[in-house]
C-alpha cells in the first residue's frame, strides 16, 4: 500500500471528534460511529447529541459501552495497522514475547508478528506447526501478497471468554460459560452454525431495499422531469411576457421620442427668436460705443473741431435714439415649457396567473394594539374561481378572548375583493369572523394575535448564498460579514448590502477554516472567526488579512473544543466553548482570561453581551437561555423545551436590540422575542422556504440601520427585516 493510499485510508477511518484512528468504535442509534472514549466525553447527563446529524441519543443504563460495537470499522482499522507495519511505516515488535528481538515473520492464523525464537517455536509446536507462517522479507518484497488481520472475536463482559456462541432466545452473543449458566435451556449454538441460518434471514429482511431504492430513484427521476417541464413552461411564459412588454416598451419609446422632438422644436423656435433679439441689441450697443468714443474725443477737441462735428453728432444721436426706443430690452423670464405626465398609476398591461390554492381571506401575521389594520376578503364562485364583480354582503367582526366585539368597516373594491378595517383594542388572542351573504365562509373564525409590540412579517431584502450561512457580524461603519460553514470561508458586504469579497479556504493553516461558525468585530474593526472543527479562533483585518489565532484542541485553560458562538465586549472575546460546556474569555490579543459555566451549561451554542453588562448564552442542550455576569457569576435562566409559544427547541442564536428585547432562533424554525427578564412577547417565522419562513435560523444580528439580519441556514440565504 502506497503512502498516499495509507493516508487516504487513515482519513476514512478517523473518528470525526478526535481525528485519530477509531478506538473501540460504537454505533449511535442514528448509525454514526465514534470512539467509545469520545462518546463518554460528549455525554451530558444521560444524553448525547450526534455532532453530524444533531440527533439526540439516550445513553443505555450501563453507559456508553452498551452501544453496539462497529466491528466492521474495527476490522478495517486492524487491517490498516497491519499493513502499515508490513510496509515499515510503524514499529514492529514480536507479539509472542517481550525480548525485543527483530521480527522475522508473520503468522496470519495467530495474527502475530514473530521473532526468530518464536518463529522456531511455531515450527516445533504440534498445535502451531501447520500454520502458514510468512517471512517478513517476503511480505515486504511481494506487494501482491494479501495481508489481512484475523477477525478478533469479542470477549464476554462477565467471563472474559470469547463470544463463540449465539443465543437465539435472547438474540445475543454469549461465551461457553454463559450457555451453561445464564442461558441454560435456551436455543443456542456456535456462531458458525447460527450465522448460516441468520444470514439468510438478514438477506430476506433486506431484500426490499433494492426495490425501495429503485422506487426512490424513480421518484427523483419523475421530480426531475417535472421540474424540467415546469422550467420549460416557465421559459415559454417568460418569452410571452418579454414579447408583450417589449412591444409596450417600443410603443412607449416611440411616444417618448415624439414628445422629445416636440420639446426640441419648441426650444429651437424660442432660441431663434432670442438670437434675433440678441443681434439687434449687439448692433445698438456697437453704435452707442462708437458715439461715446466720438463724444469723448470732442471734449478734448478745439472749438473749430467741435463745431464742425456738431451736425454729425446730432443726426447720429437722433437715429440711435430712435432705434433704442424701438428695441426690445426685456429678456425672457420663463421658457413657458412644462411636462405634465398623466395622473394616476402606471397601467397594468398584463397579469400572470398560476394554479394555486388561494385563501379567501388574506390575514396579517399580527395586529398591534391601537393601530388600524386591514384584511382583504376575496370572493369566489361555486367553482372556486374569483368573482370579478362586487355587490356582495360582507360582514366582518373581531371578538377578543374576553368577549369584546369590534365590527369592521368593509369597503367594496367592485372587483370581487373587499377590504375590512378595524382596530384591535385588547392584547391577546382574538377570533375574526367573516360571512358573505349571511353565510359563514370556510375556515371562519380565524385566529389572530393582538400584540403590544411590532412583529416582523416579510423581509425587505434577501441575500442568497451558494453555501450555508451561519454567523453574522457588523463593524462600526456598517460593513458586515457572514461565515459560510459549507464552503469554509467568510463573505464581506458593504453598508448597502453589496457584495465586496470573500476570504478563506478549507484547511488547517493560518487563514484556512474547517466549518467556521461564530463571527464578531471588535471596537477596532478587527474580525474574529470561530474556526469550529479546527478548535480555534482566528483574528483578521476586515480585508481578510490574517493577524493571529488562539485556542487549540483541549480542555485546559485557553484551549477549545468546537467553539460555536462568539461575541466581543469591553476589550474581551467571549467564546461558546461547546464541547467543553463552558464560556471561555480572551483578550483581543488572544491572552486567556477566565472560563466559567461548565457546572451549569450542557451545550452552549451562542453568546451575546447585553447593554446592562450581562451575558446571555443559548444552551442548545438544555433548551434554554442562561444569564451570567461578565465575570462569570450565574444569574438565572429562562425557557423550557417544546414547540408551543414561548418554548424553545435547541436554541441556536441570540441577539438583543436597543430596547433590551431578546431575540432567539431555535429548532422550531422561528425567532422568539422575550423581554429583558425572559417573559415571552411574540414570535415570527415558521418552517419553510417562503419569504419570512426559516430552516434553522442560525444567527441573528441587528445591522447599523436597525434592520434585523437572520442567517437562514438550510435555505442558503440571509433575510433582512426592516419593518421593525
Amino acid at each position: 500500500m502506497s503512502a498516499v493510499e495509507v493516508k487516504k485510508a487513515q482519513d476514512n477511518l478517523s473518528c470525526p471528534v478526535c481525528y485519530q484512528l477509531y478506538k473501540n468504535p460504537k454505533y449511535l442509534p442514528c448509525y454514526h460511529s465514534y470512539c467509545e472514549g469520545c462518546l463518554e466525553k460528549m455525554q451530558v447527563q444521560s444524553k448525547i447529541i450526534c455532532p453530524e446529524c444533531r440527533k439526540e441519543a439516550k445513553v443505555p443504563a450501563g453507559g456508553v459501552k452498551e452501544f453496539a460495537t462497529n466491528f466492521f470499522i474495527n476490522r478495517l482499522v486492524d487491517d490498516l495497522i497491519l499493513k502499515k507495519k508490513v510496509a515499515g511505516e510503524e514499529e514492529v515488535k514480536c507479539d509472542s514475547c517481550d525480548e525485543n528481538d527483530p521480527v522475522v515473520s508473520f503468522c496470519p492464523e495467530c495474527n502475530s508478528f514473530l521473532c526468530s525464537l518464536c518463529n522456531d517455536f511455531h515450527k516445533r509446536n504440534k498445535q502451531l506447526r501447520n500454520h502458514d507462517v510468512v517471512p517478513l522479507t517476503e511480505l515486504r518484497s511481494n506487494k501482491d501478497t494479501l495481508v489481512q488481520a484475523k477477525p478478533i472475536v469479542p470477549l464476554c463482559k462477565y467471563h472474559d471468554e470469547q463470544l463463540k456462541y449465539y443465543c437465539e432466545t435472547c438474540d445475543e452473543l454469549v461465551c461457553v460459560y454463559c450457555t451453561v449458566k445464564k442461558h441454560n435451556g435456551h436455543n443456542h449454538d456456535t456462531t458458525k452454525n447460527m450465522a448460516s441460518k441468520h444470514r439468510s434471514q438478514l438477506k430476506e429482511v433486506t431484500t426490499p431495499i433494492e426495490k425501495m431504492l429503485q422506487d426512490l430513484y424513480d421518484v427523483q427521476d419523475n421530480i426531475g422531469k417535472m421540474m424540467k417541464k415546469i422550467r420549460k413552461e416557465g421559459d415559454e411564459v417568460n418569452k410571452q411576457v418579454d414579447q408583450h412588454y417589449d412591444g409596450l416598451v417600443e410603443k412607449l419609446m416611440k411616444q417618448k421620442d415624439q414628445v422629445k422632438q416636440e420639446v426640441f422644436n419648441a426650444v429651437s423656435q424660442k432660441e431663434k427668436a432670442l438670437t434675433t433679439q440678441l443681434d439687434e441689441v449687439d448692433s445698438a450697443q456697437a453704435e452707442l460705443v462708437s458715439m461715446k468714443e466720438l463724444n469723448d474725443a470732442l471734449e478734448k477737441s478745439s472749438d473749430q473741431e467741435a463745431l464742425s462735428a456738431k451736425k454729425q453728432v446730432i443726426d447720429g444721436m437722433q437715429q440711435i435714439t430712435g432705434k433704442y426706443k424701438k428695441l426690445n430690452k426685456h429678456s425672457v423670464k420663463s421658457a413657458s415649457m412644462e411636462f405634465i405626465p398623466n395622473k394616476g398609476l402606471f397601467p397594468q398591461f398584463g397579469t400572470f396567473y398560476a394554479n394555486a390554492n388561494c385563501s379567501e381571506v388574506l390575514l396579517p401575521q399580527s395586529i398591534i394594539i391601537g393601530k388600524k389594520v386591514e384584511v382583504t376578503i376575496i370572493t369566489k364562485d361555486s367553482n372556486g374561481d374569483h368573482c370579478s364583480t362586487g355587490g356582495h354582503k360582507v360582514f366582518v367582526q373581531l371578538k377578543s378572548f374576553t368577549g369584546n366585539v369590534t365590527v369592521g368597516e368593509v369597503r367594496d373594491n367592485n372587483d370581487g375583493s373587499y377590504v375590512a378595517s378595524f382596530v384591535g383594542e385588547q392584547v391577546g388572542e382574538a377570533k375574526l369572523h367573516v360571512s358573505i351573504n349571511d353565510q359563514k365562509i370556510k375556515k371562519s373564525p380565524f385566529s389572530l394575535m393582538i400584540r403590544s409590540y411590532q412583529a416582523l412579517n416579510q423581509p425587505s431584502k434577501i441575500v442568497t448564498s451558494n453555501g450555508k450561512p451561519w454567523g453574522i457580524a457588523f463593524d462600526k461603519k456598517g460593513v458586515w460579514a457572514y461565515t459560510d460553514q459549507f464552503n469554509n470561508c467568510v463573505h464581506v458586504f458593504d453598508s448597502r448590502d453589496q457584495y465586496v469579497k470573500k476570504f478563506g479556504y478549507p484547511g488547517k493553516n493560518n487563514g484556512n477554516f474547517k466549518s467556521p461558525h461564530g463571527i464578531a468585530f471588535d471596537s477596532d474593526n478587527h474580525l474574529y472567526v470561530a474556526d469550529t472543527n479546527n478548535h480555534r479562533v482566528q483574528k483578521f483585518c476586515v480585508n481578510g488579512n490574517y493577524l493571529l489565532q488562539f485556542g487549540g484542541f483541549g480542555a485546559h485553560d485557553g484551549q477549545l473544543k468546537e467553539p460555536y458562538g462568539i461575541t466581543t465586549h469591553n476589550g474581551r472575546v467571549y467564546v461558546a466553548d461547546s464541547r467543553n460546556r463552558r464560556i471561555s474569555t480572551f483578550q483581543y490579543d488572544g491572552q486567556f482570561c477566565i472560563s466559567f459555566g461548565s457546572d451549569i451549561l450542557a451545550f452552549p451554542e451562542d453568546v451575546v453581551a447585553t447593554s446592562n453588562n450581562q451575558l446571555l448564552v443559548a444552551d442548545h442542550g438544555q433548551h434554554c437561555i442562561v444569564t451570567f455576569t461578565l465575570d462569570g457569576q450565574y444569574v438565572g435562566k429562562f425557557g423550557t423545551q417544546g414547540s408551543n409559544r414561548g418554548q424553545l427547541n435547541s436554541p441556536f442564536s441570540l441577539a438583543t436590540d436597543v430596547n433590551g428585547f431578546i431575540f432567539v432562533g431555535d429548532g422550531n424554525d422561528r425567532v422568539s422575542v422575550f423581554d429583558h427578564v425572559g417573559n415571552f412577547i411574540h414570535c415570527f417565522g415558521s418552517q419553510g422556504c417562503a419569504n419570512g419562513q426559516f430552516k434553522e435560523p442560525r444567527s441573528i444580528f441587528f445591522g447599523s440601520n436597525a434592520s434585523i439580519y437572520v442567517s437562514d441556514y438550510n435555505n442558503k440565504r440571509i433575510q433582512i427585516f426592516t419593518d421593525y
